[in-house]
C-alpha cells in the first residue's frame, strides 16, 4: 500500500488543524449470512494458536513505520516427508512458529525444539525449500522492519537436520541479506539443474518524493534494491546488477518466479508499492534478464500488493493477478480510496514509470509476450484492502478460482481524517503544550481517529470464459480479519485445497475445505534432480477430453507466503486423464500416458527422456511489413489540449480521435491508394501504390488546411467525372462551438490524383463520418455526414448533416430530407446496407449515447424505422458498425463495435447507465455527472467529492464530509435541477452482431476476446482463404480521465470463421495481427493480388499487415 503519497503525517496534520472545527464519522459494516465451502478448523481442534500481534505506540505506528501494519507469512510443507504437509507462520514482533501436522489437521507446535524462532524483530515473508540437496525442506525467512541492527536485519536460513531440528546457516551460504527483505523466491534462472534466488529489498524511507525515486533508480544502491543470487555450487553470489536487475528502487510487496513467455526459462515478477512500477523481469536465456514491465502491459495497479501466477482460462499461458486495495461498496469507495488528479497522474508517467489504477489487476497472457489486463471483465477488480492472492482450484471444477486475504488495522486513507483529527485537538489542545507532546501523551485517543479496515476475506469463483463471481458468502469466508500472508496445501490428503491464513492480531486461520464430494482430481509430487529435488519451475500439462490443463511447479506465491510443493488439478467430472507431460527446466520431459483420477502421481526426473523437437508452425495469417511497404513513415502527431480544464467530469477525451484512413484508386492506375488524416496541426497525407509499394505524395494543399482536426474521410466521384473526389470531415474539441474550423473540406481530383480543394455548404459541428450513396436515387453520390461531439456541452447532440448533389455540388438538405438526423446524436460511425433487400440502401448510424438508428428513404424523406427493426434499448457507446452477410442467408447483418465489458462502467437495460448534464451552479460551463445504480434503486454519481467539487464547488459547501457525499444519491446531490438536465441512458456496452432475421434483427453478443476493450476498426474478409468469412476487430481507448482506467487491454483479434456464425478466436501469435496500441481505424487495402491491412493509431506511426496467404495457400496454423 501506498500511504506516505497520499496522506498527510499526524504530526504535521495535528499543527496544522489547531484551532479547525470539529465533525464526526461513521463507516457501516456489513454483515452476509453465508452457506460454508470452507470451514474454519477451530483452535482448540487444530492446535494451530499462532497469532501476530502488533504493539501500536508513539513509536510503532503507521507515521513512524509505513509497513508497520503489513502482516506476515505463512509456509506450507512437509518438513519431515511423512506425506502430511506442516505449516511455518512468521511473526513480525513474536516469534516464528512451526507446527507438525499430526493427522486429521490437528498440528503439534514444535518450535522451540526445532529451533526456528527466528532472533529479532520484524520477520516478514517464508520460503520452504530444499537447499541442501538431501530431499527435505529447508526454511528462509526474510526480515526487515524500521529500526533494526544490522544483525537483526540479516534473513535466516534453517536447514534441515532431518530429525525435526533446523541449524540457521544463511551465513555459511552466502544469504545472509542484510537489507530491508520482504521475501525471496528459488527458481533455477540458468537451467542448471540447481536453485538460484531472488530476494526483495525496499529502502530505508517510506517519504521520498518523486523526483528522488527516479533518480535513486540510476544509481542502484547496495541495501535498497532487489538482489539476485546465483547458485554456484551451493554456495550464492549475488549478481544483480551484471544481471540486468538494474533501475531497480522499489518497495516490492510480492513476488513470484515463472516462465512467462513459455520459452523454457524462468522470469521474474515483482509487484511494486508507492509510485514505482512493477517490474516484469524476462530471462534472456544467457543469464541475463531484461525489465520489460512497459512493453509488456498497458497499464498495471498501483497499489500492488500480493501476486500469483497460474493459468486462469486453461489455455496452456500462464496469467498474473495482482491484488490492490480498491473497495467494493460504493460508501467506502468514496470514502477511503485516494483521489488522483491529471497532474499526479502524469507526473508519474512522464518519470519514466508506467501507468497505473487503483484496483486489482488481472493480466491475461496472449502468448506472445503481451498480457491484456481484464480484471474489470472477470469482475475481479475490486476486493477491498487487499493484501495475498492466490489462483487455485479449490472446488476441483477444473477451472481455477481466486482467493484474497484483506484487512488493514487504520483506515488512512480516510478522507474524513482531517475533520476527525479537529474533533480530537478540539478536545485535547488544552492539556498539552505542543503538537509533539499531543501525540505522544495522547497517542491512544488520537490512533481511534483511525477506524479498522476489518473485514472479510474474499474467494471469487472461476465460472469459464473469463468470467468470475464473487463466492466469499457461499464458500464460507464470514469472518473479518485482518489478514494478510496466505497459502494453500492439502493439509488432511483428501484431495481439496485447504487454506492458512496469517492474521494480525488474531488467531491464524486454518479453513478446511469441505467442498461436496464428486469433482475428481489429480495431484502430481515431482521428484526432481540433485539440485532441485522438488522439481521448482518444472512444468506440468495434463491432456483430457480435448482439453489441458497447465501448471508451472512454484511455491512462493500470494504474499509473503509458500504453498505446498505439489501440483494440484481439479478435474470436475472426468474419469480419466489421457496423459500427464512434465517438462523439466533442462529440457527433458517426462510422459505418464492413462493416468487414473483422484491420486498422488509421483513423476521422477530420473526416468526422463530429451524432449523431441516440435514441428514449425505455418506462417501466421499476418505479418507486419511497414517498413517494406511504405516509403515514408506516416507517423500521427496530436496536439496538446487538455479537455478536463473546462469540463473536469468528462469522461474521455475527444480530441485525440484519429487518425482516420480511406482507400481507392485516386490515380486510376489500377493499384488502390490511401489518405490518411492528421491531427490539428498535421496535415493529412495521400500514399500513391506503384509496383506494390506505397509512395508518399507531396500534398501542398493538405499543408494549407493542417489548421483543422481531421476525422472521417472518404473517396468518391462528387463532380461525375469518372474519378475519385476527396472528402475530409472536421472535428475534435479544440474549438468552440460553432467554429470555422469545424468546416468540412471537399478536394476534387483532375484524373491523375492532383487534387484541388473545393467548396462545400457552412458546416459547423465536430464531425466524425462521412458516407456516400445516392440517397434520391439520381444517379450521382449524396452524403451522410455524422456530428460527434459539442466541445463544451457532453453530451449535447451536435448537427449532422444530409448533403445532397446537384449538378456536382453538395447542398445541406437536411431539414428537408431528414430532420431527425439534424440532431441525432453523438455520432460515431454511419453505413449504407441494403437491410430489406427492396434493391435500396438504409442508413444506420450508431454513436455515444445512441441507440442503433436505421433510416429508409420513403417518398423523398430519409424516416427512422428504427423500431420496426427491434432496436429498441441498444443504446450504447458505439464506435464502428459495418454490414456484411454473416450468417449466408443472403441479407445484410451487422456488426457494431462498442464500448466493450472491460471498463468502469456496466450497462443493462435493468440498471442502465446514466449521465445528466447542465449547468447545475449557473457559473457559465457545463456540468456532468455520470451515474451508476447502487443498489436496486439508487441513483449514484460516478465520480467522487473532490473532483466534483472542482467542477462544482457549491458541492463542497453542501457535503462537508467526503461520507456525507457518500451517502447521498444523485437526486439529494443535483436536487430539483435534475428534472430539466440532459438526460441520456445506455444499457448495452458490449460489442455485438445483428443478425438479420428478415424483418427484425436479433443481438448476439461477440465472444468474450472481442469485449477486452473497444472496438473502433472492424474488417470482414476471407484472410485465410478457407471459403469463410473472417473477421477483424481492433482498438482501444487510451484518452480517459485518470480515476476511470483506460480501455486498452486489445492486441488485436482476428475471428477465423468455421461457417455459419461460428468463429474461433485467434491468439495474436497464431494470427499475426498484433496492434495493443490507441487504435483509431483499420481498412483494408488491395495489394499487387492480396490485401493488407492499415492500421491507423493515435499519436503513432501507422503499420500495415500484409496478408501472408495467398489463395492458394489455405488453412491456418493454430496453437495446440
Amino acid at each position: 500500500m501506498k500511504t506516505r503519497s497520499t496522506y498527510y503525517p499526524a504530526l504535521l496534520l495535528i499543527s496544522i488543524l489547531l484551532g479547525c472545527s470539529e465533525q464526526t464519522k461513521k463507516v457501516d459494516a456489513v454483515e452476509a449470512a453465508v452457506q460454508p465451502v470452507f470451514k474454519i478448523v477451530p483452535s482448540a481442534h487444530s492446535g494451530v494458536t499462532f497469532q501476530n500481534n502488533v504493539e501500536e505506540n508513539f513509536n510503532n505506528f503507521f507515521d513512524v513505520f509505513a509497513y508497520v501494519y503489513n502482516g506476515a507469512g505463512v509456509g506450507i510443507g512437509d518438513i519431515n516427508n511423512d506425506g502430511l504437509p506442516d505449516i511455518y507462520f512468521t511473526g513480525n514482533e513474536v516469534p516464528n512458529k512451526l507446527y507438525l501436522n499430526e493427522g486429521n489437521l490437528k498440528f503439534r507446535d514444535i518450535t522451540e525444539s526445532a529451533g526456528v524462532q527466528g532472533n529479532g524483530k520484524w520477520n516478514n515473508g517464508v520460503t520452504m525449500i530444499d537447499l541442501n540437496e538431501d530431499g527435505l525442506l529447508d526454511i528462509y525467512v526474510c526480515k526487515g522492519g524500521w529500526q533494526e541492527t544490522d544483525s537483526q536485519l540479516r534473513n535466516l536460513l534453517f536447514i534441515n537436520q532431518g530429525d525435526l531440528t533446523f541449524k540457521e546457516e544463511a551465513q555459511a551460504y552466502g544469504l545472509d541479506e542484510s537489507g530491508y527483505s520482504l521475501h525471496a523466491s528459488f527458481f533455477d534462472m540458468d537451467n542448471d539443474n540447481d536453485l538460484d534466488v531472488y530476494i526483495t529489498n525496499r529502502p530505508d524511507s517510506f517519504d521520498l518524493p518523486l523526483t528522488q525515486m527516479v533518480s535513486q533508480k540510476k544509481l542502484t544502491p547496495v541495501n535498497s534494491r532487489d538482489k539476485l543470487y546465483i547458485n554456484e555450487k551451493g554456495k550464492f553470489r549475488e549478481i544483480g546488477v551484471q544481471a540486468g536487475i538494474t533501475n531497480n528502487f522499489g518497495y516490492a510487496l510480492s513476488l513470484v518466479t515463472a516462465d512467462l513467455n513459455n520459452d523454457g526459462y524462468t522470469d521474474i515478477f515483482v509487484a511494486n508499492d508507492f509510485a514505482e512500477s512493477d517490474y516484469m523481469y524476462i530471462n534472456q536465456k544467457n543469464g541475463n534478464f531484461k525489465e520489460q514491465i512497459k512493453r509488456a502491459t498497458n497499464h498495471i495497479s498501483m497499489y500492488s500488493m500480493g501476486t500469483d501466477i497460474a493459468d486462469i482460462n486453461n489455455d496452456g499461458w500462464e496469467d498474473i493477478m495482482v491484488s490492490e486495495m480498491l473497495p467494493e461498496d460504493y460508501k467506502r469507495s468514496k470514502v477511503s480510496m485516494p483521489s488522483m488528479d491529471v497532474e499526479g497522474f502524469y507526473a508519474i508517467v512522464n518519470s519514466g514509470m508506467h501507468k497505473q489504477y487503483m484496483h486489482n489487476a488481472l493480466h491475461l497472457n496472449q502468448g506472445n509476450g503481451f498480457f491484456s489486463e481484464i480484471s474489470q471483465l472477470a469482475g475481479v477488480a475490486k476486493s477491498e484492502w487487499s493484501w495475498s492472492t492466490l489462483i487455485s482450484d479449490f472446488d476441483n471444477d477444473g477451472n481455477r478460482d481466486i482467493f484474497v486475504a484483506n484487512g488493514y488495522r487504520r483506515d488512512v486513507f480516510d478522507g474524513d481524517v482531517q475533520d476527525k483529527l479537529r474533533m480530537f485537538i478540539q478536545n485535547n489542545r488544552n492539556k498539552f503544550q505542543s503538537p509533539q507532546e499531543m501525540l505522544e501523551k495522547g497517542f491512544k485517543d488520537f490512533i481511534e481517529v483511525y477506524n479498522p479496515i476489518k473485514v472479510r476475506n474474499y474467494v471469487f469463483r472461476n465460472k469459464g470464459n473469463l468470467q468470475f463471481e464473487n463466492a466469499t458468502d457461499q464458500w464460507g469466508f464470514n469472518e473479518p480479519s485482518f489478514s494478510n500472508g496466505a497459502a494453500v496445501g492439502d493439509l488432511d490428503n483428501d484431495g481439496d485445497l485447504d487454506l492458512v491464513i496469517n492474521n494480525l492480531d488474531d488467531e491464524a486461520f486454518v479453513y478446511e475445505n469441505t467442498s461436496p464430494a464428486g469433482n475428481n482430481y489429480l495431484k502430481v509430487k515431482l521428484n526432481g534432480p540433485a539440485g532441485n529435488s522438488f522439481g521448482i519451475g518444472a512444468k506440468v500439462t495434463i491432456y483430457y477430453n480435448s482439453q489441458l490443463q497447465y501448471f508451472e511447479n512454484k511455491t512462493v506465491r500470494g504474499y509473503l507466503s509458500s504453498t505446498e510443493p505439489i501440483v494440484h488439478f481439479g478435474l470436475g467430472k472426468e474419469k480419466k486423464i489421457d496423459s500427464v507431460k512434465v517438462a523439466w527446466n533442462d529440457g527433458k520431459v517426462s510422459h505418464i500416458g492413462s493416468v487414473d483420477v483422484n491420486q498422488l502421481l509421483e513423476v521422477n526426473y530420473a526416468s526422463s527422456i530429451p524432449e523431441p523437437k516440435r514441428a514449425p508452425l505455418l506462417p501466421t495469417v499476418f505479418a507486419e511489413s511497414t517498413k517494406e511497404l511504405l516509403n515514408t513513415p506516416f507517423v500521427h502527431h496530436e496536439n496538446e489540449f487538455n479537455e478536463y480544464k473546462e469540463q473536469i467530469l468528462l469522461p474521455h477525451m475527444f480530441s485525440r480521435s484519429g487518425p482516420f484512413i480511406t482507400t481507392g484508386d485516386v490515380d486510376q492506375d489500377g493499384e488502390e491508394d490511401f489518405f490518411v488524416g492528421g491531427a490539428a496541426g498535421q496535415p493529412g497525407s495521400l500514399y500513391v501504390q506503384k509496383n506494390g509499394k506505397l509512395l508518399r505524395k507531396s500534398g501542398a494543399v493538405f499543408e494549407s488546411d493542417k489548421v483543422y482536426e481531421d476525422m472521417g474521410s472518404a473517396l468518391f466521384d462528387v463532380d461525375q467525372d469518372g474519378d475519385l473526389d476527396l472528402y475530409v470531415v472536421s472535428g475534435g474539441s479544440e474549438f468552440a462551438e460553432g467554429s470555422e474550423k469545424y468546416q468540412d473540406r471537399l478536394y476534387l481530383n483532375d484524373g491523375k490524383g492532383n487534387l484541388t480543394k473545393s467548396v462545400l455548404p457552412k458546416i459547423i459541428s465536430s464531425g466524425s463520418c462521412v458516407v456516400p450513396y445516392d440517397i434520391d436515387g439520381d444517379g450521382d453520390l449524396d452524403v451522410f455526414r455524422g456530428g460527434q461531439v459539442v466541445a463544451g456541452t457532453y453530451p449535447k447532440s451536435p448537427r449532422s448533416y444530409v448533403l445532397i448533389n446537384e449538378n456536382g455540388k453538395l447542398v445541406d438538405k437536411t431539414l428537408s430530407i431528414s430532420p431527425g438526423l439534424y440532431e441525432v446524436g453523438m455520432v460515431n460511425s454511419a453505413v449504407w446496407v441494403d437491410l430489406n433487400k427492396d434493391g435500396k440502401s438504409e442508413l444506420v448510424v450508431v454513436g455515444e449515447w445512441m441507440p442503433v438508428r436505421v433510416f429508409e428513404y420513403q417518398e423523398g424523406k430519409l424516416m427512422d424505422v428504427s423500431l420496426e427493426y427491434g432496436l429498441e434499448n441498444t443504446h450504447g457507446w458505439w464506435n464502428k458498425v459495418v454490414a456484411d452477410d454473416l450468417d449466408g442467408d443472403g441479407d445484410q447483418d451487422l456488426i457494431i463495435g462498442n464500448l466493450g465489458e472491460n471498463y468502469k462502467f456496466t450497462a443493462s437495460v435493468d440498471k442502465p447507465f446514466q449521465v445528466f448534464a447542465k449547468d447545475f451552479d449557473r457559473n457559465g460551463t457545463n456540468d456532468i455527472f455520470l451515474a451508476r445504480y447502487y443498489g436496486d434503486s439508487l441513483l449514484v454519481p460516478i465520480r467522487g467529492k473532490e473532483c466534483t467539487t472542482q467542477q462544482m464547488p457549491v458541492i463542497g459547501q453542501k457535503f462537508p464530509t467526503f461520507l456525507s457525499f457518500a451517502k447521498s444519491d444523485l437526486q439529494t446531490i443535483l436536487g430539483k435541477d435534475i428534472e430539466n438536465a440532459m438526460h441520456f441512458k445506455a444499457y448495452l456496452f458490449s460489442s455485438v452482431m445483428l443478425i438479420n432475421d428478415g424483418d427484425k434483427f436479433s443481438i448476439r453478443k461477440l465472444p468474450v476476446e472481442a469485449q477486452l476493450s473497444t472496438v473502433n476498426g472492424i474488417i470482414i474478409n476471407d484472410f485465410d482463404h478457407d471459403g469463410k468469412k473472417d473477421i477483424l476487430l481492433a482498438g482501444n481507448k487510451f484518452d480517459v480521465e485518470v480515476e476511470t482506467t483506460a480501455a486498452d487491454a486489445s492486441p488485436g483479434l482476428m475471428m477465423k470463421g468455421l461457417g455459419g456464425l461460428n468463429f474461433k478466436c485467434l491468439k495474436t501469435f497464431e494470427s499475426g495481427f498484433f496492434v495493443p496500441y490507441n487504435v483509431k481505424d483499420i481498412q483494408p487495402i488491395k495489394i499487387k493480388d492480396d490485401w493488407a491491412i492499415l492500421v491507423g493509431i493515435n499519436n503513432e506511426g501507422l503499420r500495415i499487415f500484409r496478408n501472408t496467404r495467398t489463395s492458394s495457400s489455405r488453412g491456418i496454423a493454430l496453437a495446440k
